[in-house]
């Protein structure tokens, strides 16, 4: 990874690992999941609204999370008859 020297090695990276060849082919979404942060500071480098984009992702995915995670508790509260409802959350 030490070979992100011009924009076209930050771009060539991200493709190879997208298409090794071999008839194995991965989605874009896949890579934004496992791409080491030294590439990801390189592609960023060159197109800074990626970082914001990938900072809201993150941030709602968080937030997703939160809800969910919420939403897990008070489904548990109503399955074991405890108080559930907005009220127990304020």
């Amino acid at each position: 990874m030490n070979d992100l020297h011009t924009e076209e090695d930050v771009r060539g990276f991200p493709r190879l690992c997208l298409d090794p060849g071999r008839g194995v082919e991965r989605a874009p979404l896949q890579l934004t999941k496992v791409m080491p942060q030294a590439l990801r500071d390189a592609v960023e480098q060159y197109v800074p609204y990626l970082a914001e984009l990938r900072e809201a992702a993150e941030l709602q995915e968080e937030q997703g999370r939160m809800a969910r995670q919420r939403y897990a508790d008070e489904l548990a509260a109503f399955i074991h008859g405890d108080e559930a409802g907005p009220a127990r959350l304020a």
